[in-house]
């Protein structure tokens, strides 16, 4: 039998980011540079993971620290963590928690894509050795973490999965709780990779309960042209995603 997540829907319901409409308009984000860290987890997160979706086994997270230099809303910092699984047969990371470094940029990304992003500090810096960063969210640090001794890679090495996040969606004349895929393109400028390391997570204020991070898996830091796209689909986050799927547009250069 398939293994499934477990979340509770209704205790979730409360917290979930309200979209504006399905229409949001693209966001191209240049010369963006990301952090993404990888790390197995305790098999007690399918809690966390929409029955629509299945557990990645063994169970792991990811850790990304963005920093945009240019966007529609001026330049922010993004820091996310996702619990990875498959929405089907397609690996997908879904959105426990985010920061954005500017209240603009956290209101367009619920808005508009549904990501569960707060406001707070967001930090990305780089010493010869290291790529480090950090996250404080209401004055009390939340995220410490790094990519330590830096080698370069071609960008071909690295694979960012697609993301879903879970918001309250307003479609077929009601608003209701729908995961909404998040499907960005990168181009890459230069890609590098290290040991992963981190210092503090505190997976409440994460929205990841009492997760604890185990054997640590990859770390990358890139600099890649992205943006966030036209949402294309979102699904029923109760029912498997074969069966619950409404694909919203063709593409995401379709009106």
């Amino acid at each position: 039998m398939p293994l499934f997540g477990a979340l509770e829907l209704d205790l979730a319901a409360p917290r979930l980011p309200v979209l504006r409409d399905l229409d949001a308009e693209t966001w191209t984000l240049p010369q963006a540079e990301i952090l993404q860290l990888a790390f197995e987890v305790s098999r007690a997160t399918h809690a966390l993971l929409p029955r629509a979706m299945h557990p990645a086994i063994p169970p792991y997270v990811t850790i990304h620290v963005t920093r945009y230099p240019e966007s529609p809303v001026g330049p922010f910092n993004l820091a996310s963590l996702r619990l990875m699984g498959r929405a089907g047969a397609h690996p997908r990371g879904f959105f426990l928690g985010a920061v954005a470094s500017t209240p603009a940029a956290a209101a367009g990304l619920r808005e508009g894509w549904g990501l569960p992003a707060v406001a707070g500090s967001v930090t990305l810096r780089r010493r010869h050795d290291r790529v480090m960063a950090s996250v404080t969210r209401d004055g009390a640090p939340i995220l410490e973490c790094a990519l330590v001794d830096p080698q370069p890679i071609s960008g071909g090495d690295v694979q960012y999965i697609h993301s879903v996040t879970l918001g309250q969606v307003p479609l077929d004349g009601k608003t209701a709780p729908w995961l909404v895929q998040v499907d960005p393109r990168y181009t890459f400028h230069k890609a590098e990779r290290g040991r992963p390391e981190v210092s503090r997570l505190d997976a409440e204020a994460w929205n990841a309960g009492a997760m604890r991070l185990q054997n640590p898996i990859a770390a990358t830091v890139c600099t890649v042209d992205t943006d966030m796209p036209r949402i294309r689909f979102v699904m029923d986050p109760e029912v498997p995603v074969v069966k619950g799927t409404r694909k919203i547009r063709d593409s995401r250069e379709a009106p």
